[in-house]
């Protein structure tokens, strides 16, 4: 799917761009570990899929061999400037950029600057992905300051949907989609893309049919099928969490197999608060922080300390940064210690786990 240009798409977003990711440990005498700046360095290499298409191999971050156990899975963002399209790296994975990883995480910050290329054929692929528009209001999270809009189904059973409002997009395994755009970005905004099960998008999925707007226009607008997978707000059923507010939700109950997912804001105020005493999942859990800093998307605004492994070890940071845990690695207690500034957080278990 392309997202910066006709011609830099997703898999050469990393390539192109001038991104740090950094996920350094260093101990404190009081036993604390803290994720440091500059331990993992984006770099071409050779994924698991061979190269990206226009040059270039795979992005990977290398691991840092620092004496932690658990700090190579932990990626920091870094201040980075736009690319030539205007958007922001802030964090990724793709490629084996975490060890043992088995999926894909791309992350970029959206500047208010009229439009962001889409994508304009259809596609599908063999893992399910989602495709994440988060609004960067701190007055109103649901707010996505953009217009998006987005194709699911193919042929009679295509549909589409508009929406300006923070939206996930849940696409499961096989399921057509794109067109894709977004468009009158009014506010800064960010994209977070997952690919759950898959290290590379590959090009055997996809498509070169660019639809006519005449095929287009017989798309439904309404007796949606699919739109169980537009993940925006929550019902009165759905608690929001201490400190925070609940964007989207979903599980294995609301649709079949899907992640366990949850989207927050957490806002300043009740800081210290916990997120999460210690838990286990069958499947590997992506843990996403994302600063709303107007001016560098890397500053988290809050500190965060989180325990990884039966040793508990111990990690904290203050940067956006993602977090990829193995299935069945204990980790937990995860609180923030500190806030001044609202911030999301994302934590999607890679399999349908219902909640605790």
């Amino acid at each position: 799917m392309k997202i910066f240009s006709d011609n830099i798409g997703r898999r050469r977003f990393i390539s192109l761009s001038s991104m740090a990711l950094g996920a350094g440990i260093i101990a404190n005498q009081s036993d604390l570990v803290f994720a440091a700046e500059g331990s993992h360095q984006g770099g071409p290499s050779q994924g698991q899929g061979g190269t990206s298409p226009g040059g270039g191999g795979t992005a990977s971050a290398q691991a840092k061999d620092d004496g932690t156990k658990y700090g190579k899975y932990i990626v920091l963002s870094q201040k980075s400037g736009p690319n030539e399209r205007g958007s922001i790296p802030v964090v990724a994975t793709l490629g084996n950029a975490i060890p043992g990883c088995d999926s894909m995480a791309l992350i970029g910050r959206m500047p208010a600057k009229g439009s962001m290329t889409g994508h304009d054929s259809w596609e599908r692929h063999d893992a399910p992905e989602y495709l994440i528009h988060l609004g960067n209001d701190p007055d109103d999270p649901m707010d996505l300051g953009a217009d998006a809009e987005i194709y699911l189904g193919k042929g009679r059973w295509r549909e589409r949907y508009a929406f300006n409002k923070t939206t996930a997009v849940y696409l499961p395994a096989g399921l057509p989609h794109c067109p894709w755009h977004v468009s009158n970005i009014r506010k800064n905004m960010t994209f977070v893309n997952l690919m759950v099960g898959r290290t590379w998008w590959g090009d055997n999925d996809q498509s070169t049919e660019v639809l006519s707007k005449e095929e287009l226009a017989k798309a439904k607008i309404s007796g949606y099928i699919f739109d169980k997978y537009m993940l925006s707000g929550v019902g009165k059923d759905v608690k929001d969490p201490k400190g925070g507010k609940m964007l989207a939700c979903t599980d294995s109950t609301k649709i079949a197999s899907a992640p366990l997912t949850r989207i927050i804001r957490y806002n300043p105020e009740g800081a210290p608060y916990s997120i999460f005493d210690t838990q286990t999942h069958e499947y590997a859990t992506f843990i996403i922080f994302l600063g709303m800093d107007e001016d560098d998307a890397s500053v988290l605004g809050a500190d965060v300390e989180l325990c990884m492994g039966e040793e508990k070890e111990r990690h904290a940071f203050n940067k956006s940064a993602l977090v990829w845990v193995p299935p069945n690695l204990k980790h937990g207690p995860l609180k923030v210690t500190k806030a001044t500034k609202p911030f999301n957080f994302l934590e999607v278990v890679l399999g349908p786990e219902l909640p605790a």
